[in-house]
């Protein structure tokens, strides 16, 4: 059967990735985010390959320029045409023996969604190309994996830990800002805070020469986000090795639950290719799925993220309870989740699904991860709607969805409320993975 033509829609979609493309990646935005992003290009493959299959594969091929001999996948390769002093000097990869010496990264991860871009892009390539793909990429994935569970599942109790707020992809969540609120501060961060003397560090950000500064991180959880890193950087960014008082860790709900899908699609990937996986990688899948039980929170009916110092839940609600959805939950907590996504409910305002519930004191309709509705969490939140069989509401809100980009562009983020776009314009994964839930 011939492919059927684009609609107007893809077409405008299918534009903003070829201007956004940078040779065998893709940028999310050429001005206000010109490098390469991990779960971004993760994101854009999954949408590309629904009209060009090895350019999806090598999305992910590019994406791997940047793995540490360790098995990291760094957040951010940096882009070798693009002058942006103020971002590496946070990270030097260089410095560190580890680290690729041909591109320049950061030096933490983002949440692994690249195994789930790979197993849907292997089943878009044709069967003579399928192969030799994942029998490329799965040893670098394994090596990934090992990684998060070595490094970051110290105790090996199934859940990974997160030491910066960048790493969990919803960077400004109220659960993670409460807890960087609580973080120890040097004598002279206190100075700065209380005489409002942050707001100078906004002649040195990038994102604010683009987009008012009302939608962006504000200037003193920017300055506690650059004071986290360089306490990490002194250690390496390795988390044996930070301390717990000036640290923010956390058991991060959303990584985690793309942890146990990603999980799933390197099992997958190795039974295709019909080879095993490392035995002690595989034994530790399981455990997340279990431990995943422990962080739901029975009275609200919800799950939450976990501080992973002191073991207690961090009951703020936010967009990322659903995502267990894709993971495989029981039915009756499935139910109860689906139930949230109710008419006149905060989580289902004009415009699903909303980063923070519209009917909470942190909602905040057009600052970044404190209110507007994110494409990407609303494709991941369609899959798990459809991985647990409520198809109606599934199909009900990637209509909405595609309604909304059709009438107000492809946004970074959105308005839950108007449906206003902010952030960056012409946004990659916005584009892309409405190409996806059009192709569904």
């Amino acid at each position: 059967m011939p492919a059927r033509p684009p609609t107007a829609l893809a077409q405008r979609a299918q534009a903003v990735l070829e201007h956004n493309r940078r040779g065998a990646w893709t940028c999310p935005s050429p001005e206000l985010y010109p490098h390469q992003w991990l779960w971004d290009s993760c994101f854009v493959a999954i949408g590309i390959s629904t009209f060009d299959p090895p350019r999806a594969a090598g999305e992910l091929t590019a994406l791997f320029r940047g793995q540490w001999s360790n098995g990291m996948l760094p957040h951010m390769i940096f882009a070798d045409d693009v002058s942006d002093v103020g971002s590496t000097r946070i990270w030097q990869s260089r410095k560190n023996p580890l680290a690729p010496r041909d591109v320049a990264t950061s030096c933490i991860t983002q949440p692994p969604i690249i195994a789930i871009a790979a197993w849907r892009i292997a089943q878009t390539l044709p069967a003579a190309d399928r192969r030799g793909f994942l029998a490329e990429i799965l040893p670098k994935l394994v090596a990934y994996h090992s990684w998060l569970y070595r490094e970051r599942d110290l105790q090996g109790r199934g859940l990974v830990t997160l030491i910066h707020p960048w790493e969990c992809g919803l960077d400004t969540t109220p659960p993670w800002m409460q807890s960087l609120h609580r973080m120890s501060k040097p004598w002279w961060m206190r100075v700065v805070l209380k005489l409002r003397l942050s707001r100078v560090a906004r002649f040195f950000r990038r994102d604010t020469r683009y987009a008012p500064a009302a939608e962006r991180l504000s200037d003193d959880d920017g300055l506690r986000m650059l004071v986290l890193a360089h306490r990490a950087k002194r250690h390496d960014f390795e988390l044996r090795r930070m301390p717990p008082r000036d640290s923010v860790l956390i058991e991060d709900l959303a990584f985690n639950a793309f942890l146990i899908v990603a999980n799933r699609a390197v099992t997958r990937i190795a039974e295709e290719l019909d080879v095993g996986i490392d035995p002690e990688l595989e034994r530790r899948f399981p455990t997340t799925v279990a431990a995943l039980d422990e962080l739901w929170d029975e009275s609200s009916g919800q799950y939450y993220s976990r501080n992973a110092v002191t073991g207690a839940l961090i009951k703020v609600p936010t967009v990322a309870t659903f995502l267990p959805l894709w993971a495989d939950v029981p039915p009756d907590r499935a139910a109860r989740l689906v139930g949230h996504l109710a008419d006149e409910s905060g989580y289902w305002p004009r415009y699903p699904v909303p980063s923070v519930p519209t009917d909470h004191p942190h909602f905040d309709a057009h600052r970044y991860w404190k209110g507007p509705t994110w494409v990407n969490m609303n494709w991941a939140i369609v899959q798990g709607l459809r991985e647990c069989g409520a198809t109606d509401v599934a199909d009900e809100l990637a209509s909405r969805t595609i309604e909304l980009t059709d009438q107000h562009g492809f946004a970074e983020y959105f308005s839950a409320l108007t449906g206003e776009g902010f952030g960056a314009e012409d946004f990659s994964w916005t584009a892309a993975l409405v190409l996806d839930l059009l192709d569904e």
